[in-house]
C-alpha cells in the first residue's frame, strides 16, 4: 500500500492522514460502482490502514470509532476480494460509513450537517494565530497527549466565541477545525434556528445539539449568535428568554459527556449577546478576529493567486501594504476582479492570460475596502468594557 503521507506537526499529520483516508474512501466507492472489485478491495484496505494509524494517534471515543472503522473496512475488503460478478448492487450502497468525517446522525438534526466534508485546512488560513493557538490548546493538544491532559483534569472540546468585523474568516476557521478533527461539521445561523411558532426555536436548537452529541467528535458552528442568543432585558420577548435558557442547558449538558464537542459561535455584534452566554462553561474562550495584517494579506493574495501567471510589474508586497483596512474577503475579491480583467484581455487579444499590475489597480478602484476606523471602534470598546 502507498502509506499515508506525513507532514510536520501532529495537526498537519492528522489532516494529511485524514485527507488520504477520504480520498481512498471515494476511490473505493467509485470502483464499486464501476464493478472493478480488485481496485475497490485495494482502496478499502488502504482506508482501513489509514483508520488504524488515526486510531493509534488518538484516544477515548475517537480512537474507539476509528478502531471500529478498521474492522468494518477490512471486512469489506475481504468481501470485495471474494465477490463474484453480478452482485455489485448489494455492495454499491453498503460501503462502510466513511468515518468520523462523514457519519450521519440517525435522528433529527441532520438538516444542519454539512454534507460535504470541509476541505479547508489551517494552512489555507492566513493570520488568526491567536485563534489557532486556542484551538490547539482546547482540542488538539488534549487529543495529542491524552495522558498529560488527564493528569491536569482537562478534556478536549468546549465553547469558543469568534467575534470581529464581517469578512474576516470566522466561518472559514470553523471549517478548518472540522477538517483537522476529521469531524462532522454542523452549521446553523440564528435565522435557521429561529421560528415564529411557540417553542419551535428551542426544539430546533435541541435537535441540533443532540445530533452533534450523538457523534464521537463533532464541530457545531453557530453563525449570527447575536440573533439566536440576544441580550435579555425587561422588555425582551419571552421566546428570546426561552432560547437562551435552552442553549445554556444544552451546552452545559456536554460537560459530563465522553464525546468531544467543539461549539463555535460567530458574531459581528458581540455586544448584543446575552451576558449569561459569556460565563464560564459556555463560551469559555472569546477570540477577536481582527482584519488581516500585512503578512496575512500577503498570504491571502498568494493563496488566491495560486499558480496564476503574473506580469513582472506585479509587486505583491506593495499591493498587500496598500490594502490596510481590507478584510480577507476584500483581498479575495480584488484578486478575483484582477483575474477577470486578465481573462477579458486575453480573449480580446487571443493571448495567454497574465495578470498585470494594472489589473490589480483597476480592481482596487472598483472594490472599496470595507473596514474603517468607525467600524473597528465598537469592537475596541467592547473588549475594554467586557474583558
Amino acid at each position: 500500500m502507498e502509506r499515508c503521507p506525513k507532514r510536520a506537526g501532529w495537526r498537519g499529520e492528522m489532516q494529511s492522514i485524514s485527507g488520504r483516508k477520504r480520498e481512498r474512501e471515494a476511490a473505493c466507492q467509485a470502483a464499486v460502482k464501476a464493478k472493478d472489485f480488485t481496485a475497490a478491495a485495494k482502496a478499502a484496505a488502504d482506508v482501513a490502514d489509514c483508520a488504524e494509524i488515526l486510531a493509534s494517534r488518538t484516544t477515548g471515543v475517537v480512537a474507539e470509532a476509528y478502531a471500529k472503522e478498521v474492522e468494518s473496512w477490512r471486512s469489506f475488503a475481504r468481501k470485495l476480494e471474494a465477490l463474484k460478478s453480478g452482485v455489485a448492487g448489494h455492495f454499491a450502497h453498503n460501503t462502510p460509513g466513511g468515518g468520523l468525517g462523514t457519519n450521519r446522525p440517525t435522528g433529527d438534526g441532520d438538516e444542519w450537517l454539512v454534507a460535504d466534508k470541509p476541505d479547508i485546512t489551517f494552512d489555507d488560513i492566513a493570520g488568526m494565530e491567536e485563534a489557532k493557538r486556542i484551538i490547539d490548546e482546547m482540542v488538539l493538544y488534549p487529543m495529542k497527549s491524552p495522558e498529560k491532559a488527564r493528569a491536569l483534569g482537562l478534556n478536549p472540546g468546549g465553547g469558543v466565541l469568534l467575534f470581529g468585523p464581517p469578512g474576516t474568516g470566522k466561518t472559514m476557521l470553523g471549517k478548518a477545525i472540522a477538517d483537522a478533527l476529521d469531524a462532522p461539521f454542523y452549521y446553523a445561523s440564528g435565522a435557521d434556528l429561529r421560528s415564529k411558532w411557540y417553542g419551535e426555536s428551542e426544539q430546533r436548537l435541541s435537535r441540533l445539539m443532540n445530533a452533534a452529541k450523538s457523534q464521537p467528535v463533532a464541530v457545531v458552528f453557530l453563525d449570527e449568535v447575536e440573533s439566536l442568543l440576544p441580550r435579555r432585558t425587561e422588555g425582551s420577548h419571552a421566546a428570546d428568554n426561552r432560547v437562551v435558557t435552552q442553549f445554556l442547558s444544552d451546552i452545559g449538558g456536554f460537560k459530563d459527556s465522553r464525546n468531544l464537542l467543539l461549539v463555535l459561535g460567530a458574531t459581528n455584534k458581540p455586544w448584543d449577546i446575552d451576558e449569561a452566554v459569556f460565563r464560564t462553561g459556555r463560551f469559555d474562550e472569546k477570540v477577536y478576529i481582527a482584519p488581516p495584517d500585512f503578512p496575512a494579506r500577503r498570504k491571502i493574495l498568494e493563496l488566491n493567486l495560486g499558480n496564476v501567471s503574473l506580469e513582472e510589474d506585479v509587486d505583491l508586497d506593495s499591493l498587500a501594504r496598500n490594502m490596510e483596512g481590507a478584510s480577507g474577503s476584500d483581498v479575495s475579491a480584488v484578486v478575483s476582479a484582477a483575474k477577470r480583467s486578465a481573462l477579458a484581455r486575453a480573449i480580446r487579444e487571443d493571448a495567454v492570460p497574465v495578470v498585470t499590475a494594472e489589473d490589480f489597480s483597476e480592481a482596487r478602484r472598483r472594490i472599496p475596502l470595507s473596514i474603517t476606523e468607525n467600524i473597528l471602534a465598537p469592537y475596541m470598546r467592547f473588549m475594554e468594557e467586557r474583558f
